[in-house]
């Protein structure tokens, strides 16, 4: 009896909302599952991964009579940088040219942060998405 007493609200409820607004609401899920896929296919990388900022920088070396001490745009560089954390500090450790493979390592962990942080805001997107078509059907509902 509950089964069958739910089954005609459930079909109150659907049949409260245009075919127009159902469609509206089916193509925007579609469309945010799809983005959902894309970002996912990004946090799986296989790339190996080092925790930190990578980043290069241009220096002055100090002697007087060098480029570098009179004019800011012939700086020496640019040098490949990491900054990690360790014990609570934050450490700068510049790298050799032949350890630029240690420096990608490190991008790779910054864009599977960015690719996760754009997957939590489109899976949040997609909730709120379901809560709103919810609301709407609910509401609708207590009118009939």
């Amino acid at each position: 009896m509950f089964l069958a007493i739910n089954n005609i609200i459930i079909y109150k409820v659907i049949m409260t909302m245009s075919r127009d607004e159902i469609s509206k609401h089916r193509k925007h899920l579609r469309e945010l599952l799809g983005k959902i896929e894309k970002q996912t296919f990004f946090c799986a990388h296989t790339d190996d991964l080092i925790q930190g900022v990578a980043s290069e920088v241009f220096r002055r070396c100090g002697k007087k009579g060098c480029k570098c001490a009179d004019d800011d745009t012939k700086r020496h560089g640019p040098y490949l940088v990491v900054q990690l954390y360790e014990n609570k500090k934050q450490r700068q450790v510049a790298l050799r040219s032949e350890e630029k493979n240690l420096w990608q390592m490190v991008k790779n962990y910054q864009i599977q942060i960015n690719s996760l942080l754009d997957l939590k805001k489109t899976c949040t997107e997609l909730c709120n998405a379901v809560g709103e078509i919810i609301k709407m059907r609910l509401k609708k509902l207590e009118r009939s």
